[in-house]
């Protein structure tokens, strides 16, 4: 959000120095020499580069960062591995705020799925997941049903620092700078001594209606999943 706010901050500035009539002396100023027609053509050329401007850091400004916590037992992955096979749900118990108490379940086979099919008929009836790490840029995740497959997600990504970066999600919707938002989603995977399994995660979402623009404060998350039992 820091960084929205400066954007925010910059926006307004642009816009105010662009209707005042400060800006419009100091360009005339400068162009003076050459003619009215230049002075157009040069005023014209500042406030799409100062469009350009806004749209660019607001969407620079969706990249939301990835945060990892320290992990004394985190097992660098090495390619090519298995990693583990672990359960397709999971329930965890919120322990802080106003749902302290409340118990959650996540649907660990949505954080390798690469399309956006449900898959409900796939995840009722699975019993694990198994995850490989084909290679230094791919990990394959199955969803199994006893020994059958019943489906396969590959995630492109790299390894860093021990863990798996899965490709940065940034996608834009909408006609910049008018109207656009903008989805940030940062994803690694990890595994420690017992096999448990680190999932990190990060989202953000900002945009513009016009020159008012506004933006989700970022949501980042970290899970341990253990290993699949029979």
């Amino acid at each position: 959000m820091f960084i929205l706010e400066r954007i925010i901050i910059l926006r307004n500035l642009i816009v105010y120095t662009l209707h005042t009539k400060k800006a419009s002396v100091r360009l005339n100023f400068r162009t003076s020499m050459n003619g009215k027609k230049k002075k157009t053509s040069i005023s014209i050329v500042e406030k799409k580069a100062v469009l350009a401007a806004v749209f660019v850091l607001g969407f620079f400004s969706s990249c939301v960062s990835l945060k990892t916590p320290k992990r004394a037992d985190l097992v660098p992955l090495q390619a090519p591995m298995t990693m583990g096979k672990y359960p397709v749900n999971v329930s965890r118990t919120i322990e802080t705020g106003s749902y302290k108490g409340k118990i959650i379940s996540t649907v660990v086979w949505y954080y390798f799925k690469n399309s956006k099919d449900i898959d409900s008929l796939e995840i009722a009836q699975a019993t694990h997941i198994e995850l490989k790490l084909s290679d230094k840029k791919h990990l394959t995740a199955i969803l199994y049903k006893g020994n059958a497959p019943l489906k396969t997600g590959v995630l492109k990504g790299h390894l860093k620092k021990g863990y798996f970066r899965a490709r940065h999600d940034l996608s834009l919707r909408g006609v910049p700078p008018f109207f656009w938002s903008v989805s940030s989603a940062k994803m690694q995977f990890g595994i420690g001594k017992k096999g448990q399994l680190y999932i990190d995660s990060a989202n953000e979402t900002n945009g513009s209606i016009l020159i008012m623009v506004a933006g989700t404060p970022g949501f980042t998350q970290s899970l341990t999943i253990p290993v699949y039992e029979k």
